[in-house]
């Protein structure tokens, strides 16, 4: 029960931590009136209203436009409000299109990717290009070249102004909520692949390690994915490549850990199915990998490819949720993981209604909704299953467990010896209570468990570590020790007489005790004969103890 007792103390404990953090994050977003602004709202603009050169009209960013076979091109005259003291620089970001930046004409920046680089476009990239003071009634130009020509449909989003520190602050500071979100999903991820990875190794291993692997596989790519979509990644990311690789590969490989996760769930033709679906998805990671590493097809170019089979996915969950209409387990599992589905199928049909190309607010939305259930439902089954093993570990030692003295009982006694024969040299000690059925006469059953309890006190300061001891019946003890020689056996006994003296003198009784020893040699066979031996010598010295001839161990 002291368990149990310790284990709620740890449950209250997670309570207590989930309310602060709570707590926290609603003094984050009611508590305005201590905004401290590291940084002055003074050196940052965004300039959205820009003159496309062709034909002189005016456009509002983001701004789409199609391929045309000749570079757009964007002006921007500067005025006094976006004029800074400090040095000016300007963000562009640009996504399947090359660009060069003009101030009156002159070439200030110029981004063209690679030839013999990994693909045609590098995805997103996010420049901060330094233009210089003294901007006022200067014309910024942007020439843009598109890279995939009519393949997709391109997007030019608002371009910042500023101090260099200045921009890099704004973005981090608009997308500070998401991206804490994508950092804490890819936690949660990977503390369930390390309590999965745990469980495996552990006594305790069943079908909930794998569930709770894939499951935190699906968080950890799905982080990933959000984590690609923030301007954030794409400033700190090592190369500009990276970030739209793994937009693309993880979106890809969210589908296959999903499929795995459900595929834990289910059986029959349905897992079949699932596994021929897990089998297709790894195929279009690899083939569109391939395509776009040799033969220099651009990732999103192929995301139709992906985009069909998330369709497909969805409608097969679907169908599933149909079929396993009675199990709510499965059920539970299905709902939760419909709702990022549901949501990126509305992403996509947003992204070819109205060409915006970074439209994954529906798939977010999902996401967390599922995050949140998943969490809700691991941390009920995980405490369930700690509370049913805790409720073992419990039995287990009240079965095994003298309830007067709490040493080891007869049960444990005949399931140690089966293993004991196997160590070097083990040695027993078989050890009677004198005069115990004289005190239950004569002083009642209270005086008669003292002195059991009196000798069980004994024993423990006695031993110690060095061996286990048992209470196998009313007044009869043993005492087990692995890996022992002749002196250590006569060390041991002389700190059990050593002991009884010391508690007799200390509470004022008269315990006393007949013992005998036997060690293992190459003759015993079994453990059974090792402790007959001492149980032989045992009532010798109970015999000669009743004569008073025994000599004690000083």
């Amino acid at each position: 029960m002291n368990k149990l007792r310790k284990f709620n103390s740890k449950y209250m404990f997670l309570i207590l931590v989930f309310i602060i953090c709570f707590i926290g994050l609603f003094v984050y977003l009611k508590g305005d009136m201590y905004k401290c602004e590291i940084l002055s709202e003074d050196e940052f603009a965004t300039l959205k209203t820009w003159t496309v050169e062709k034909d002189n009209s005016k456009v509002i960013l983001p701004y789409g436009f199609k391929y045309t076979g000749e570079p757009i091109v964007l002006t921007k005259k500067i005025d006094k409000a976006n004029v800074f003291d400090d040095s000016q620089y300007l963000m562009v970001m640009s996504r399947y299109f090359d660009y060069t930046v003009y101030v009156d004409d002159t070439k200030l920046f110029d981004l063209t990717t690679p030839q013999n680089g990994f693909s045609k476009t590098m995805g997103t990239q996010i420049r901060i290009v330094r233009i210089g003071k003294d901007l006022n009634e200067k014309t910024i130009k942007l020439e843009i070249r598109p890279l995939l020509e009519d393949h997709i449909q391109y997007s030019v989003a608002p371009m910042m102004i500023g101090t260099r520190s200045d921009i890099v602050w704004h973005i981090l500071k608009s997308e500070q909520s998401e991206v804490i979100t994508a950092v804490l999903i890819i936690i949660f991820g990977f503390v369930l692949l390390l309590l999965a990875i745990i469980i495996r190794c552990s006594e305790y291993e069943d079908d909930e390690s794998s569930k709770m692997f894939y499951l935190g596989m699906i968080s950890v790519i799905c982080g990933i994915y959000l984590a690609c979509q923030f301007k954030v990644s794409h400033i700190i990311a090592p190369n500009g490549y990276l970030p739209y690789y793994f937009e693309f590969t993880s979106l890809m490989l969210i589908s296959v850990a999903v499929s795995l996760f459900i595929q834990t769930n289910v059986d029959g033709v349905i897992k079949k199915l699932y596994t021929s679906m897990s089998c297709i998805f790894v195929l279009n990671v690899l083939v569109q990998t391939f395509l776009n590493f040799v033969l220099k097809i651009d990732y999103k170019m192929m995301l139709f490819v992906t985009h069909i089979l998330i369709g497909l996915f969805g409608i097969l969950i679907l169908s599933t949720m149909i079929i396993f209409h009675k199990k709510k387990s499965i059920q539970y599992m299905l709902i939760s993981i419909m709702f990022p589905i549901v949501g990126s199928i509305i992403d996509i049909v947003r992204l070819y209604r109205i060409s915006d190309d970074k439209t994954i607010y529906f798939f977010s939305m999902g996401l967390y909704i599922f995050v949140l259930m998943q969490v809700t439902r691991t941390i009920r089954q995980y405490l369930a299953k700690s509370r049913s093993h805790l409720k073992a570990e419990v039995y287990e030692h009240l079965a095994f467990t003298d309830g007067l003295t709490e040493l080891n009982n007869r049960l444990s006694f005949e399931n140690d010896i089966n293993e004991c024969i196997g160590n070097n040299r083990p040695a027993c000690i078989s050890i009677d209570l004198n005069n115990l059925k004289r005190a239950n006469d004569t002083m009642g059953h209270s005086a008669g468990d003292i002195l059991i309890r009196g000798i069980a006190t004994v024993l423990r300061e006695a031993v110690g570590k060095d061996g286990k001891i048992y209470r196998i019946g009313g007044d009869e003890f043993v005492v087990l020790i692995h890996d022992i020689t002749d002196d250590g056996i006569e060390k041991v006994l002389k700190r059990i007489e050593k002991c009884r003296v010391k508690y007799n003198e200390e509470n004022n009784v008269n315990l006393d005790f007949a013992r005998g020893v036997s060690l293992y040699t190459e003759g015993d066979t079994t453990f059974e004969n090792l402790v007959a031996r001492a149980d032989a010598e045992m009532y010798r010295d109970k015999r000669l103890t009743k004569k008073g001839r025994r000599d004690d161990y000083e």
